[in-house]
C-alpha cells in the first residue's frame, strides 16, 4: 500500500478535485493540523491561478481543521458563487452570518446567493441587514433599490396575471406620480377625444391577452358550482330540435350538453382563442371513442385524410369558432345562449353580443338565454365584527371603479333599507333605461354602499344570486358611495342607469370625494377573524399574569387591533410597524379615537429599519405578530424575528405566538367528469407553478393521506436558515395524488393552539395553501416519498421522483406549455410598459386615465372586467 504522503502528492499533481479531496481525507488529523499554513497557501495559490475546484477542496479542509475560520468560510462562499452553485453558497453564507452576525460580508453574500436562486424577497432582507452593518454603502443601497423595484413589478405582474395566487406583501418603493380618481368618471367613462388611438389599441390588446390567459380558470370556477350547472343544464334541456349559438360555451361543456338534450346544431363562438382551442379539444375527446366504436376495424384501412373526414362528419352537429372566425349563417340560429355573466350583470358584454347577432339576423326575433333579469337592491353599512375600535376611515377607502362582488358574509354589513325590486331587463328587446327608485330606510346608520343582485330567467329554470343564496360563482354586486346618513321612515333616492355595456347604481347624492388609493382586498377579511382575536386576547391576559410586559414590538401591526388588545391586557407601551400607508392611517385614526395614542405608536417602517432608542425607547420584552401568509413564513416573519432578536428585543423577551408548525396532507384535486363529459383536459388550466391560497372548505378535493407534520418553529430561537425534510407519507385511499394541501398551527401558549387547518372552526384570514405536484396514481397503503423545503420565506413541496416507479406518474399533461410560455411573454411586455411609465410622468398619467376608464366600462372595450380592474389598481398603486 502506498504511503498517504505519496498518494497525496499524486493527487495534488493530478489536478482532480475529487481525488485530492479523497487523499487529503487520509492525512492523519494531527499532521494535517500542523500543515494548516501549507493548506492555506495551497488554497490561495489555487485561487490565484483560477483553479476554483482545487481551491474549494483546500478551503473545505481548512474549515474542517478550524470550523471558526471565518476567512476560509468567506472564500468558500465566494468560490461557490463563481462556480454557479448558489444553493451551496447560500448555506455557507447563512453559517457565516450566524458565526459573525456583526460582519457585513455574510449578509451581502447571502443576498447575492438568494438573488441567483430567484429568491428576491429574502435577498432584499439580507441586503438590508448588510446595509445595517455598513450604513451609507452606495453599492448596497443601489442593489436594494433595484431589487425593491423588481419585487414591486413582480408582485403587480403576479396579481394581474394570476388573481388566485397567494398575495405577497411588497413594500412600495418606486417613486411614481400619483394617479387620482374622480368619481365623476363613473357618470361618463367614455374616452376623451384627445385620447390617442394607438394607446387605446395597444393597451386594449395587452389586457385582452391577459383575459385570454385567465378565461379558462374563470370558466372552470363556474363549472365547479353545482347550482350553476344544475340551473343551466335544466335550461339546455329545453333546446331539443333547436339550432343554438353559444356566445361562450363554458369550454364546450354547455354545447355538448345541448347536443345531449337534443339540439339540432350547435355553434360554440368563443371570445378568446385559448377557450376555442380547449373547446375543440373537449369536443374531439368527447366524440373520439364513440366514433372509434362505430367504425371499428374499418379505420385502420383508411388514409389519415379519410379518417379526418370521417370524424368531421361524425361531429358535424357542433362547430367551434374563435374570436377571428366568421360565424356561419349566424342568422339561422334559433337560440342565443350567453352564460359568461358576472356579478355586475352587463359588464361582460351580453347585450353587445345579442345586438350583434340580431343585426346579422336582419332583425329576426331570437330566443335568448337568459331571456331577462329582474333587479333588486338595498343600502348597507359596513361593519367589522372583530374590531372593538371604530374604523370610520376604513369605510372611505372601500371605493372601486367597477362594482365589487360581495364575497363577505352578513357579519360584515348591516342592511339599512328594505330589499326591493328596482327594475327588469329584457335581453331580447333591450332598451337603455334611467330609473329613479326610493329605498325605504328601516335602520339608522351611514350608507356606505348599494348592494344589487338579480334573478335570471333561463326559460324552464331560474338562477339568482341574492345575498345568502347557494350560488357560489356569482355573488351580489356592491357599488360604493360616499357616506350618507339615514334615519328610519326616510327613503334613500337611487339612480339606476342601464346601458348596453354597464349597469350603474348610484345613491343620491352622488359620490364626489377624490381618491388616490384604496384598501387592499385581502385586508378586510382579517377584521372578521373573531377566533384569532379571541386567541390572542386570552394569550395576552395569560402572559400578563406570569410576566407583565413593559414594551411590545408589534410586527406588521395593520390598523392596530392587536396593539390595542395588548394595551388593554396591561402592556405599558406598544410600537407597531406598518408599511401600508392606507392601513396605517386607519389605525392611527382608530387609536386616537379610543384615546391610546400615548401608548401605541404605528411607524411607517418595517422592523429592519427600527433602531433603539431612535424609534423604540428600549428593547422590547414582548414580540407580538400575526404577519403570516397561508404558508406561515411567506411574509418573512423568520427574517423579521431574527433581526428583532438581535437589535430590538431583550434577551428574555417573550413571543406571541411562541411557535408554530406547518402541517399538510396529500390530496386528489382534479376534474374527471362534468355530467357525462370527460373533463380531464381542463386540469392543466388549474395548475400554478407556485402554491395558491385556497379555502379548503369550498375546494372539491379528496384526502389521500392523514395530516402530517412538516416543519416546526420556535420563534424565540429559529431563524431563516434553509431546511429540507424527506417524508414518507402513507396513502389512506386510492386515487391520483396531485397536490399538497397545507396549513399551520400557532402555539399561543404551552397548552393553547390556533389552527387554520381545514374544518378547524370559523375560517381564519390565512385560509390554506395548495402546492400542485405531478400527478401520481396511488393505492391504499402505498408510501409516497415527498420532499419539503423552505429557504426561510418560501415553502415548497416536490416528489422524490427517483423513489417513485415511473409507471405511477400520470401520462396526462399537468400544464399547458403554450399557456405558460404566453404568460412569460406577457410578463416581459408588462415590465416594458411599467418601465416606460415609471420614466415618463406624462405617459403615466395618460395610461392611468385610460386604465381607469377601461376598468369602469370593460365591456365597451371588449375586456375582461377582472383584468381591467387589476391593471387600473396597479396604476393607482392599490
Amino acid at each position: 500500500m502506498k504511503d498517504w504522503s505519496e498518494e497525496l502528492g499524486a493527487a495534488l499533481d493530478s489536478g482532480d478535485p475529487e481525488y485530492m479531496k479523497a487523499m487529503m481525507a487520509r492525512v492523519p488529523p494531527d499532521i494535517l493540523q500542523q500543515a494548516t499554513v501549507w493548506v492555506e497557501q495551497l488554497a490561495q495559490a489555487s485561487l490565484k491561478e483560477d483553479r476554483l475546484q482545487d481551491a474549494l477542496v483546500s478551503f473545505d479542509h481548512l474549515i474542517a481543521l478550524s470550523p471558526d475560520n471565518l476567512d476560509a468560510r468567506l472564500e468558500r462562499t465566494r468560490i461557490c458563487l463563481r462556480l454557479e452553485a448558489p444553493a451551496e453558497a447560500l448555506a455557507e453564507a447563512v453559517r457565516f452570518a450566524a458565526l459573525a452576525p456583526e460582519r457585513v460580508e455574510g449578509f451581502l453574500l447571502e443576498g447575492e446567493a438568494r438573488e441567483r436562486l430567484g429568491e428576491n424577497k429574502p435577498a432584499l432582507i439580507a441586503y438590508r441587514k448588510a446595509l445595517d452593518r455598513a450604513p451609507g454603502d452606495a453599492d448596497l443601497t443601489q442593489r436594494i433599490q433595484q431589487l425593491e423595484t423588481r419585487l414591486r413589478k413582480d408582485s403587480i405582474l403576479k396579481q394581474t396575471l394570476d388573481p388566485d395566487t397567494a398575495v405577497e406583501s411588497v413594500t412600495e418603493v418606486m417613486p411614481r406620480p400619483e394617479a387620482r380618481f374622480d368619481p365623476a368618471m363613473l357618470d361618463d367613462p367614455s374616452l376623451p377625444e384627445a385620447t390617442a388611438p394607438f394607446r387605446v389599441e395597444g393597451l386594449g390588446q395587452h389586457l385582452s391577452r391577459y383575459g385570454n390567459q385567465q378565461s379558462p380558470r374563470q370558466c372552470i370556477a363556474r363549472l365547479e358550482d353545482p347550482e350553476w350547472l344544475k340551473a343551466w343544464d335544466s335550461a339546455l334541456s329545453a333546446l331539443a330540435g333547436d339550432s343554438v349559438l353559444f356566445c361562450g360555451s363554458e369550454l364546450g361543456v354547455f354545447g355538448l350538453r345541448a347536443l345531449h338534450h337534443g339540439a339540432a346544431q350547435v355553434l360554440c363562438a368563443e371570445s378568446y382563442a385559448l377557450d376555442a382551442r380547449i373547446t375543440a379539444g373537449m369536443v374531439q375527446k368527447h366524440f373520439l371513442l364513440p366514433w372509434q366504436e362505430r367504425h371499428g376495424a374499418d379505420l385502420k384501412d383508411r388514409t389519415p385524410e379519410e379518417r379526418r373526414a370521417s370524424f368531421e362528419a361524425f361531429v358535424q352537429g357542433i362547430d367551434i369558432e374563435g374570436p377571428d372566425g366568421n360565424q356561419r349563417d349566424e342568422g339561422g340560429y334559433d337560440v342565443l345562449v350567453f352564460p359568461r355573466i358576472d356579478h355586475s350583470l352587463l359588464g361582460t358584454g351580453i347585450v353587445k353580443a345579442i345586438r350583434r347577432h340580431q343585426a346579422s339576423a336582419a332583425g329576426k326575433p331570437t330566443r335568448v338565454l337568459p331571456a331577462r333579469a329582474t333587479l333588486f337592491a338595498m343600502a348597507i353599512q359596513w361593519q367589522y365584527p372583530s374590531a372593538d375600535v371604530p374604523l370610520p376611515e376604513l369605510d372611505r377607502l372601500r371605493w372601486s371603479l367597477y362594482p365589487q362582488a360581495l364575497e363577505l358574509d352578513a357579519t360584515f354589513w348591516n342592511a339599512l333599507t328594505t330589499p326591493i325590486q328596482v327594475g327588469e331587463i329584457d335581453f331580447v328587446d333591450f332598451k337603455e333605461q334611467h330609473l329613479q327608485v326610493e329605498l325605504p330606510v328601516v335602520r339608522a346608520g351611514q350608507v356606505d354602499a348599494i348592494v344589487y343582485w338579480f334573478d335570471l330567467d333561463l326559460g324552464v329554470a331560474r338562477l339568482g344570486n341574492a345575498p345568502g343564496s347557494e350560488l357560489q360563482c356569482i355573488k351580489p354586486a356592491v357599488q360604493y358611495t360616499d357616506p350618507i346618513d339615514v334615519q328610519p321612515m326616510q327613503s334613500l333616492p337611487v339612480r339606476i342607469r342601464i346601458d348596453e355595456t354597464r349597469l350603474y347604481v348610484q345613491a343620491q347624492p352622488a359620490p364626489k370625494e377624490l381618491h388616490a388609493r384604496n384598501v387592499p382586498a385581502w385586508f378586510i377579511p382579517t377584521l372578521g377573524d373573531q377566533r384569532r382575536y379571541d386567541a390572542y386576547g386570552k394569550a395576552l391576559i395569560a402572559s400578563r399574569a406570569l410576566h407583565p410586559a413593559r414594551t411590545a414590538l408589534n410586527i406588521g401591526a395593520g390598523c392596530g387591533l392587536l396593539a390595542t388588545l395588548a394595551v388593554r391586557a396591561g402592556v405599558e407601551r406598544v410600537v407597531g410597524t406598518e408599511t401600508q400607508a392606507a392601513i396605517r392611517a386607519v389605525g392611527r385614526d382608530a387609536i386616537k379615537r379610543v384615546g391610546l395614542e400615548s401608548r401605541i405608536a404605528l411607524l411607517d417602517k418595517d422592523c429592519h429599519n427600527l433602531a433603539v432608542p431612535e424609534d423604540i425607547d428600549e428593547r422590547a420584552d414582548l414580540a407580538l405578530f400575526d404577519a403570516f401568509d397561508c404558508s406561515l413564513i411567506g411574509e418573512g416573519i423568520l427574517h423579521f424575528l431574527a433581526h428583532a432578536r438581535e437589535h430590538l428585543l431583550d434577551a428574555h423577551a417573550r413571543f406571541l405566538p411562541a411557535g408554530a408548525r406547518i402541517r399538510a396532507m396529500l390530496i386528489e384535486y382534479r376534474l374527471d367528469r362534468i355530467m357525462d363529459i370527460d373533463a380531464n383536459l381542463l386540469n392543466p388550466y388549474r395548475f400554478s407553478p407556485s402554491f395558491i391560497n385556497v379555502d379548503a372548505g369550498t375546494l372539491p378535493y379528496r384526502a389521500l393521506s392523514a395530516p402530517f407534520d412538516v416543519f416546526d418553529f420556535d420563534f424565540s430561537t429559529d431563524g431563516p436558515t434553509p431546511a429540507g425534510k424527506e417524508l414518507a407519507i402513507r396513502a389512506i385511499a386510492p386515487g391520483t395524488a396531485g397536490g399538497v394541501l397545507f396549513w399551520f398551527d400557532l402555539r399561543m401558549d404551552p397548552s393553547a393552539w390556533l389552527s387554520n387547518a381545514p374544518h378547524s372552526g370559523d375560517a381564519l384570514k390565512w385560509k390554506q395553501g395548495l402546492q400542485f405536484l405531478p400527478e401520481v396514481h396511488v393505492t391504499t397503503g402505498m408510501d409516497l416519498p415527498l420532499l419539503a423545503r423552505h429557504d426561510g420565506s418560501q415553502l415548497r413541496f416536490q416528489w422524490q421522483a427517483d423513489a417513485l416507479p415511473a409507471e405511477s406518474f400520470s401520462r396526462l399533461p399537468r400544464f399547458d406549455p403554450r399557456w405558460l410560455a404566453a404568460s412569460q411573454e406577457l410578463e416581459q411586455q408588462t415590465r416594458d410598459l411599467l418601465q416606460h411609465c415609471a420614466q415618463n410622468p406624462d405617459e403615466f398619467a395618460k395610461v392611468s386615465d385610460l386604465a381607469m376608464r377601461f376598468a369602469i366600462d370593460p365591456a365597451a372595450h371588449g375586456l375582461d372586467p377582472v383584468i381591467a380592474q387589476r391593471f387600473a389598481a396597479m396604476m393607482l398603486g392599490s
